[in-house]
């Protein structure tokens, strides 16, 4: 028997309750007494207990009182009555109180040792129960955590989440997915996966999935168009398995890949534009030393070095391309490392203006500053800006008409210094506007046939004035010349 089986007597009588620890010590019992309820009381409120047995008729608290007090303390002790004035009416109240069973007086040692057998396997048994339940609610409340966390993960993630089962319902998704998919009807759990998914293709391959008999097989990859205005989609769909490898649904995750395929094209664009730029300056010097080379010239000297210079000149005009483009790739990846300082802008401008005056006499355009307000000191590397006023100058002479003219003038506004190079030049079509910052963009007119430059140019000027936080806007109309205009922050 084990020894750890508690059981309390309380009676009034000595002789009862002599009696009852007699015979259940025998049985193995850890046997407490108590002559009255208020002494029994005190004893279960000081140890726990597995049975009590209890007489009704005791001076003070009464037997009835005291399985109410006792089931408070504990619910689960077994309680048995024991009385010499049994009747039908005391048992019914006794089990209404939460008696387990009801002994009269005098009884048998065998009687009360069956009884006490039984009441305690009856304890067994709550606890066990108790035990079991306690143990279900604990599984429940980690389940109800895990779903909860896993809802929560799937919910934070930037990638859409569907799962199906084989029964082709969607059971679990997160917002991500319906914002992609743009799935229908997710207020409606349950129903199968066609419900709420519209894309044929992704359905196609989710049953493809769930229909697979290959135990090896393990992801569907696949692009799939997410609606009519072009944005594409990555999805990988693999089987969901249990530790036995049986097949239970399919997880799909989705990602939106569609500036990455912008990306892409862009990439392959510009390479396109860097071959086609490139091919032309390399096709002319071939083709100039193959002249040379081939003694066409004879002895005459003077046409070998014409020819020989305008090599030299598509080879300047290719190491120009060159550096244009490794400047833009500088700038593009971070690398530019820039100074940052106080600037007098104007003065930067003022110095490009004198370089540049012997090129605007040759090519019979008025150069000249004309700075309309005085301008504060910008904070700002000096290399860039002379990078960028270089190109806006150049540009302007080179793409002006004879006895034309450039003007340099400024304004000023609580936030930015502005700096505007005005021409009366060639103007640029409305059409073109819009991509005369595009890389290797060249406005392509009769009027520009002849000018050299790589198309770079204005591409790096922009980039130039965002990486100081400006911006810059161009004003221009054909035959009326362009006004292009920089705005950079003023120093705080």
């Amino acid at each position: 028997m084990n020894t750890q089986t508690s059981i309390l007597v309380v009676d009034d009588e000595m002789g009862i309750r002599e009696g009852c620890r007699r015979v259940l010590a025998e049985e193995g019992y850890d046997i407490d007494l108590a002559e009255d309820g208020a002494v029994g009381l005190r004893r279960v409120r000081e140890k726990p207990y597995d049975l009590i047995l209890v007489d009704l008729m005791m001076p003070g608290i009464g037997g009835l009182d005291l399985i109410k007090k006792i089931h408070e303390i504990d619910p689960e002790i077994i309680v048995v009555v024991i009385t010499g004035y049994a009747t039908i009416e005391t048992a019914v109240e006794a089990t209404k109180r939460g008696a387990y069973d009801y002994l009269p007086k005098p009884f048998t040692p065998e009687a009360l040792a069956v009884l006490v057998k039984r009441g305690i396997e009856k304890r067994e048994l709550r606890l066990e129960a108790r035990r079991l339940y306690q143990e279900r609610e604990q599984r429940l409340l980690e389940l109800a955590g895990e779903k909860s966390r896993l809802r929560s993960i799937i919910g934070c993630m930037a990638d859409g989440v569907l799962v199906t089962n084989l029964e082709r319902q969607l059971v679990l998704w997160n917002a991500s997915a319906v914002r992609m998919l743009k799935l229908s009807g997710t207020d409606e759990p349950g129903k199968a996966m066609d419900h709420y998914i519209r894309n044929r293709a992704l359905i196609e391959s989710l049953e493809q999935v769930l229909n697979s008999k290959d135990d090896g097989f393990s992801m569907i990859s696949q692009e799939i168009r997410a609606d009519e205005q072009g944005a594409v989609l990555m999805a990988q769909m693999a089987p969901v398995r249990d530790e036995r490898g049986r097949l239970l649904g399919a997880v799909t995750v989705i990602r939106d890949i569609t500036k990455l395929k912008e990306v892409e094209k862009i990439k392959s664009q510009f390479v396109s534009m860097v071959a086609h730029e490139l091919r032309s300056p390399l096709a002319a010097i071939e083709g100039w030393l193959g002249v040379v080379l081939s003694g066409e010239a004879g002895g005459d000297e003077e046409q070998r070095r014409t020819w020989l210079l305008r090599a030299k000149e598509r080879a300047n005009s290719l190491l120009a391309l060159v550096k244009d483009l490794l400047e833009i790739n500088k700038i593009e990846a971070g690398k530019v490392a820039q100074k940052m300082e106080s600037v007098q802008v104007i003065d930067v401008v003022g110095k490009i203006v004198e370089f540049f005056k012997p090129e605007a006499e040759r090519q019979h355009v008025s150069l000249q500053m004309n700075p309309s307000v005085p301008l504060p000191a910008i904070q700002a590397d000096v290399q860039d800006m002379e990078k960028l006023f270089t190109n806006l100058v150049s540009n302007a002479i080179k793409y002006n008409v004879e006895n034309g003219s450039v003007t340099i003038e400024t304004s000023l506004d609580p936030h930015f210094v502005g700096i505007h190079v005005r021409d009366t030049g060639i103007g640029i079509a409305p059409a073109d506007l819009p991509r005369i910052f595009d890389d290797f963009f060249r406005v392509e007119t009769k009027r520009t046939d002849g000018i050299g430059g790589t198309g770079l140019g204005l591409t790096i000027a922009k980039k130039i004035v965002d990486s100081h936080f400006g911006h810059i806007e161009v004003e221009s109309r054909p035959d009326k010349g362009s006004t292009f205009s920089v705005y950079l922050p003023c120093k705080k």
